[in-house]
């Protein structure tokens, strides 16, 4: 079983309390960045939506979305007056959209294990959009976990394996990660709370390239 994964960040939370000061008047909320959190939930359940992403990484001052750290605070303005440009929602830019953010992760991160090569557009069923962090049973990851999933499944023989919150999906589903390939729901682990996943890598600079982003995940059972 994958062993727990955290991220302290103690300066940023002062840094947010400094920057903050005070006491936020009732549009706004001070919000302290979880394990599982990421601007699309935030968005989700401040707003309502998920159009708020950008609004919120332009109040804090975050360059990249996909980025926010645990401890980190911060400010959340709910004030409907707020505006925020409205995305895309035709089927043509949504498909633009798709198509570019798959060439852009392909080209900046190449770390799929080799025998994956099935492209994204081959797969159907219900899509949901989490973080996703990664993990490896390489011995230079010392926050690996071994080689035996928590599910029992041999990491040496078959590396394709993603760590879930059971209560979100169920152990034992069959997936599509973009950006990663096809594997099943086989690992658990104490930071993998809420809507977020943690994929498998036979080595430790995979999972440094791979980094913390957002993808988009395929239910194919």
């Amino acid at each position: 079983m994958k062993l727990v994964k955290s991220f302290l960040f103690g300066s940023a939370v002062v840094a947010g309390i400094v920057a903050f000061g005070g006491k936020a008047d009732a549009a706004e909320i001070e919000h302290v960045v979880e394990p599982s959190d990421t601007l699309w939930g935030l968005s989700v359940k401040y707003y309502g939506s998920e159009n708020y992403i950008d609004k919120i990484a332009a109040d804090n001052a975050i360059e990249d979305t996909d980025m926010i750290y645990d401890g980190e605070v911060l400010l959340i303005n709910t004030d409907k007056d707020a505006t925020v440009a409205p995305k895309a929602t035709n089927e043509s830019n949504e498909s633009n959209e798709s198509t570019e953010v798959t060439e852009t992760q392909t080209e900046e991160t190449p770390v799929t294990e080799a025998a994956n090569t099935d492209s994204a557009s081959n797969y159907s069923g219900t899509t949901m959009y989490m973080e996703a962090t990664a993990y490896s049973s390489d011995p230079a990851d010392s926050l690996g976990g071994g080689i035996y999933t928590a599910t029992g499944q041999n990491l040496l023989e078959n590396p394709m394996a993603v760590a879930v919150d059971p209560s979100v999906i169920p152990l034992g589903t069959h997936l599509y990660v973009e950006g990663y390939g096809e594997a099943y729901a086989v690992d658990t682990g104490g930071a993998i709370q809420g809507n977020i996943i943690d994929v498998h890598f036979s080595s430790y600079a995979q999972c440094e390239a791979w980094g913390r982003r957002q993808v988009k995940v395929t239910i194919l059972d």
